[in-house]
């Protein structure tokens, strides 16, 4: 165990003590660090501030850890950096993850967080009043303080009354229901780079209160390309960004890109083929029930396997023929201990598959991870968006694996 983790294992119930640097990181623009927070701070009520504190120090505790594995390198290669896998096709192709700038600034302001907690705090808020995030209830609210004290509208609700779609209603049910045994118990595991647990199980208010939101359920054109499985199957949680509980504008006069969060997938279902100009990083916590139960698809903007169809000023139409003979190798299979980092450059198309058959209760099981965007702040490329590829044959509907799709990428601006 390096001297960087055992510092943070030392340090993980306190937030107020500052966290050992890694090399790369400069500790002038760390100590004192100046923040400019999103929106005005809450101030709170005796009674509020302390589920706030709980809430806060739970935050620290995810986020300390975080930053730990990402720049972890006794697991790879890499110095000072956990491996990860940035493309599946081809064999699959990986990079020490900490040589991207954004990553390195993400983890800066990770610590400059950490080492100025107090500080930091006043961008942080329980984000109780925000109407389009959710509580998940049931036994994660049970098990919380946080969650019971902070009201939100519950899944069960939201499934009720903001979903139209009949299927996806039934689905959203089932998730529903199901979600707390998603998200805890001993199927869900941190990689070996992570120094604690930040998991649902260690960390029952955050995973509790921190802010769901089913972003694909709602009627949208949109998710006219999306399946109705992963419509009433699939939630995140941002902790840490600008739709986040700590929502930090700059800090030392530089803006903020860092997004980092979790996510939850249901078994038995495909994440569509998708793309964002924004990267974003996903780290597994699941043990699979069998070798291939997890399985990812990413391919590079600049693949030789795409074929550019259409391109104006603001896109490149793209497609990829999924359905190649050897289709099926360019998934590859990971989970919390093979391979559980991947990390998807701008406008790189991913996938995500997970298959329930080897799943004893398939309704109760899901991918859950950790996730992150890192340069979320360059509002200039499609900002928040993530945008859902298509069947060739039959734009507007869903692509399926066994076929052609084709996807929009941003022209990206820097």
């Amino acid at each position: 165990m390096n001297k960087t983790i055992i510092a943070l294992s030392l340090l993980a119930a306190n937030g107020a003590m500052a966290a050992e640097l890694p090399d790369f990181l400069d500790q002038s623009e760390i100590d004192n660090a100046q923040f400019k927070c999103l929106g005005e701070p809450v101030t709170y009520s005796k009674a509020d501030q302390k589920y706030v504190d709980m809430l806060w120090d739970e935050t620290l505790t995810y986020l300390k850890a975080y930053a730990v594995a990402l720049t972890n390198g006794e697991n790879s290669h890499c110095l000072n950096s956990d491996e990860a896998i940035i493309d599946s096709t081809q064999g699959g192709q990986k990079m020490c993850i900490m040589d991207r700038r954004d990553m390195k600034l993400m983890v800066k302001n990770i610590y400059q967080v950490i080492n100025n907690a107090d500080k930091a705090k006043q961008c942080f808020g329980a984000r109780e009043d925000v109407n389009w995030i959710y509580n998940p209830g049931g036994e994660l609210t049970k098990n919380s303080p946080v969650a019971q004290h902070f009201k939100r509208t519950t899944f069960d609700k939201f499934f009720k009354t903001k979903v139209t779609n009949k299927d996806v209603q039934k689905l959203g049910k089932t998730f529903t229901k199901n979600f707390a045994k998603m998200v805890t118990g001993d199927e869900v595991k941190m990689p070996s780079a992570f120094p604690y647990d930040i998991s649902a199980n260690a960390l029952p208010n955050l995973w509790a209160a921190a802010g769901w939101f089913p972003m694909y359920a709602e009627e949208s054109k949109r998710n006219d390309k999306n399946f109705n499985n992963i419509r009433g199957g699939y939630a995140y949680a941002e902790i840490f960004g600008h739709w986040g509980l700590l929502r930090i504008d700059e800090i030392n006069g530089e803006k903020v890109g860092a997004e980092v969060g979790m996510t939850v997938q249901s078994v038995d279902t495909l994440y569509p083929y998708h793309n964002h100009a924004i990267s974003e990083i996903y780290y597994n916590m699941r043990v699979p029930a069998c070798s291939n139960e997890f399985k990812s698809f990413a391919v590079r903007a600049d693949s030789p396997l795409l074929t550019t169809v259409k391109e104006d000023d603001k896109m490149r139409r793209v497609q990829f023929d999924a359905a190649q003979h050897n289709g099926h190798t360019q998934w590859l299979a990971g989970s919390y201990k093979q391979d559980p980092l991947m990390y998807f450059h701008q406008n790189t198309i991913h996938a995500f598959e997970v298959d329930g058959s080897c799943e004893a209760k398939p309704e109760e099981r899901a991918i859950v991870s950790v996730w992150a965007r890192s340069n979320a702040h360059d509002k200039r490329n499609d900002y928040g968006t993530t945008l859902l590829c298509e069947s060739a044959k039959n734009p507007g509907t869903p692509a399926n694996k066994d076929e052609v799709i084709q996807c929009d990428l941003t022209h990206l601006k820097w």
